[in-house]
């Protein structure tokens, strides 16, 4: 685990609160119950409650957290309000791989949007623990005629001895374009070396972000009904033959917020369970970490979700409140704050690399608690 000294140097950047308006968002940006809640129950939940069978958990916190963070010395240097998260996890040939958002501030020459002062690419760190990271590789796609363009958020699975990153594109001159931002697709086959194959949603009348690839514990794509499926953000559902050329349709409402990662085949009892993570506002989290319960048989149509949250942001973890490490200095307006878009799994658990306060990469596991599809 990297020391906290080794996060923040003296622990001050040099766009520590640039802006007033900084420092207005972090303090208004909080745990909220009534703004916060969403369309969840709001009956207290029995003393004796627990997780019905399809879901996953309980989730525990590294008592070692935060395990990443950005490094003022790279390219992932962070901004005030992000840094290092929204990852996906690959453990290839015993080594763990992360590939990760890395946020820095935005360069002048693209300052077209006076709200928005970062930009984002993707990189690759790798541990052989999960738990200590070494930065491998980096930014990816940035370069050339996409320097301008922001790339986050990344969903993954193999096919065909592929990996396949779903992420999001964002041209701040025009971001609510669909031409122009939305789902984008790379493939590679190392991991280190991308091709990058474009917006996935060329055609969207409406923004198509967020992509979550439907896969197994393994992290393979799935097929249901003989297509790949995509759950991407505004009750978004997307199929495809090949895993590149897709179309969307529409879901059915569930509560619960954007898209964060789907999971399938890991019930051999129930094999037609479906579990959607999702994020945003929860029960009064700003964002947090709830399910919804899907069926293979009638994919777009939700059975159940749970009433609270399975991973959410806790007063004693400073790093999930918009401080630093250590407790001492405001690093991020994302307070009340933790986000997962995927999870793998390993030697019995689901391990689960989640963003705190958009800035930190932090671990938390679950049991697996399930029968294996064999």
């Amino acid at each position: 685990m990297a020391k906290i000294s080794d996060f923040h140097g003296n622990g001050f950047f040099d766009w520590q609160f640039s802006t007033q308006g900084h420092l207005d968002a972090w303090n208004n940006r909080h745990y909220d119950e009534e703004k916060y809640w969403g369309d969840f129950p709001r009956d207290p939940l029995p003393a004796d409650y627990k997780l019905p069978h399809w879901a996953i958990g309980p989730f525990e916190k590294h008592e070692g957290n935060p395990v990443f963070a950005p490094d003022p010395n790279s390219w992932d240097c962070g901004h005030f309000g992000g840094g290092v998260h929204n990852g996906a996890i690959i453990i290839k040939n015993g080594v763990y791989h992360y590939i990760y958002r890395g946020e820095l501030p935005l360069p002048d020459k693209y300052k077209s949007n006076p709200d928005i002062d970062y930009i984002d690419d993707i990189g690759l760190a790798i541990s052989a623990d999960g738990i200590s990271w070494k930065r491998e590789a980096g930014p990816f796609f940035r370069h050339g005629e996409d320097e301008k363009y922001d790339f986050s958020d990344v969903s993954m699975a193999t096919y065909n001895g592929k990996y396949y990153m779903f992420i999001n594109r964002w041209d701040w001159s025009c971001f609510h374009d669909p031409k122009y931002n939305g789902v984008f697709l790379a493939v590679s086959d190392d991991l280190y070396h991308w091709e990058k194959r474009g917006l996935v949603f060329p055609d969207a009348k409406r923004i198509h972000r967020n992509a979550s690839i439907l896969q197994n514990p393994k992290n393979e794509a799935v097929r249901v009904n003989g297509k790949f499926v995509l759950f991407i953000n505004d009750r978004i559902i997307a199929f495809s033959d090949d895993m590149e050329h897709w179309e969307s349709d529409e879901m059915e409402a569930f509560p619960g917020g954007e898209c964060a990662f789907s999971v399938c085949d890991y019930d051999a009892d129930h094999p037609d369970n479906v579990v959607l993570f999702t994020g945003g506002h929860h029960t009064g989290h700003f964002y947090a970490k709830g399910e919804v319960l899907l069926d293979k048989n009638d994919i777009k149509k939700p059975v159940a979700w749970l009433p609270r949250p399975v991973l959410y942001s806790e007063p004693q973890h400073p790093w999930e409140n918009g401080y630093s490490a250590d407790g001492k200095i405001p690093v991020s307006y994302w307070r009340d704050t933790v986000f997962v878009t995927h999870m793998t799994l390993h030697e019995g658990k689901w391990l689960a690399y989640y963003g705190g306060s958009e800035y930190y990469t932090c671990l938390a596991t679950a049991p697996y608690t399930h029968k294996p599809i064999l």
